[in-house]
Formats: structure tokens, C-alpha cells, sequence
């Protein structure tokens, strides 16, 4: 059977209008490129769960911009550490300057899917078709969990003035009416959580160790005490701490 040149052409013709005319996902290579190096960003320091990953996105220079909004945030369920457990969605906004030359779209919005495990970024970001009519999410604050440096000095002094021989009751009595509270937080304007007390006494020697956890696993450790009548008051570093040195009173007396 003989095929007319007419029909093929015809054929192919429609073939290309029918291409064009399908939808494409919103996104350049900036908007690739800004997603991939804000999924990385975030990936670590690890997150408990998808609002703190959405609070470090949001935490970031992109984040803080305009142009910025996390529409989705997802806690999956997971039992492996490869597993999947937060998906995020985010919106970013683009406008092409008016003096740019752009064979592309002038204004749009793209959209991104992101899933992240306990190790970092799983999956994505990857283009997806914005979800309609989507409302920016912004997770409630939380409050700072840290030792703030004004409390090196306070410490100093509440061991420095402890009667010379004190039990395990009055160090936390003093600990408790001279320590200052944590500093409101500017940005949040939430008061920080006071750090774990943990007292040790033997004879007239006495050991203090303040303990936060500030992230899944970043902690700020102080320790203090007074050993032969002679104060030190010292910080563990994050060297110290990645050697899984104690942060215990019975450590701050057993300390060189």
C-alpha cells in the first residue's frame, strides 16, 4: 500500500504541534541549581524530623528571601536510617530582568520535591507541577537550647562563693539563685531552655557539669569546680566532643 508524502508530512506535523503543546514543569538551570545547593545545605546538621529541615531551609539566604516558600512538610514514616523520613516542598519564584536577553519564560514559579534520611538528602529535589493555589508554610519557632557565654563567669562566681563545706543541695540551691537566665532570643523573641545541672560532691571538693542538647547530635557542655579551694571553669569543645568526652560532674573533678 502506497503511503502519501502529503499524509506523512502531515503526519509529523501534527507529531511536533502535539509536543509543544504539552505542559512542561516550571524551573531553569538557576532554579536547579539554587534547589540542589539548598538541599545540601540543609542535609546536615542532621534534623528530628521535616520542620527543622524546613527551619534550616527557611534559615538560609534563599529562604529569607521573597522569593522563597516551603509549601510542603512531611514527616514519613521510617524504621532504617536509609529510609526516607521528612519530604519538603518548595516554591521558588523567578523573574527574568527586563534587560535580559531570555528565550524563556520571563516570570514563573517553580516547584521542587525533596525527601531526606538520617544521612542527608535521599531524593530530589525534582521538578513538579506547583501545587494550586499553595500557602507558604513556616514552622512554629523553637527555643534556643545552648549555653549562652554569660553563664562562664556566673558559674566562676557561684562556686567561688559556696561555703567550704556544701552538699549536694546547697551547690544546687546556690547554682539556681546565681546562675542568669537564658537571653530571650531576638528573632524569636522565646526564652532560651536552661541547660541540665549535674552536681557532684566529695569532702569539700565540688564538680559541676551544665549539659544541652542543641541538636540530634550536637550538644554544649560547661563544666566547673572546686578542688582544694582553687576554681576552674572551663567549655568542652566541639574536638572534645567529637572524642565522646564526658560531660558529668564526676568528670569535671577527675579533670587534669
Amino acid at each position: 500500500m502506497k503511503v502519501s508524502h502529503g499524509i506523512v508530512l502531515l503526519g509529523c506535523a501534527a507529531l511536533v504541534a502535539s509536543f509543544w503543546l504539552i505542559p512542561s514543569v516550571a524551573g531553569d538551570a538557576e532554579t536547579d541549581r539554587q534547589s540542589d545547593t539548598l538541599a545540601d545545605a540543609i542535609g546536615y546538621p542532621r534534623q528530628a524530623d521535616a520542620a527543622g529541615f524546613a527551619r534550616a531551609a527557611l534559615a538560609t539566604p534563599l529562604g529569607r528571601s521573597e522569593s522563597f516558600g516551603v509549601l510542603e512538610v512531611t514527616d514519613l514514616p521510617h524504621d532504617d536510617p536509609r529510609d526516607p523520613m521528612a519530604r519538603l516542598v518548595w516554591r521558588i519564584h523567578h523573574e527574568t530582568p527586563d534587560t535580559d536577553w531570555n528565550l524563556g519564560q520571563d516570570t514563573f514559579d517553580a516547584c521542587y520535591r525533596v525527601e531526606f534520611d538520617y544521612y542527608g538528602t535521599s531524593s530530589g529535589p525534582s521538578r513538579i507541577t506547583c501545587p494550586t493555589n499553595a500557602a507558604a508554610i513556616t514552622p512554629p519557632p523553637l527555643p534556643r537550647r545552648d549555653i549562652p557565654p554569660g553563664f562562664a563567669p556566673a558559674l566562676e562566681a557561684v562556686l567561688g562563693h559556696l561555703p567550704a563545706t556544701a552538699g549536694p543541695p546547697e551547690v544546687r540551691a546556690a547554682l539556681t539563685a546565681g546562675m542568669p537566665a537564658p537571653p530571650v532570643d531576638p528573632e524569636t523573641h522565646l526564652a532560651g531552655i536552661p541547660p541540665e545541672v549535674l552536681v557532684q560532691v566529695r569532702g569539700s571538693d565540688v564538680g559541676v557539669a551544665l549539659f544541652a542538647r542543641t541538636g540530634v547530635e550536637d550538644t554544649d557542655c560547661m563544666m566547673g569546680r572546686r578542688v582544694g579551694g582553687v576554681v576552674r571553669v572551663w567549655s568542652l569543645s566541639a574536638r572534645d566532643q567529637r572524642m565522646e568526652l564526658p560531660c558529668s560532674a564526676e568528670a569535671a573533678l577527675a579533670a587534669p
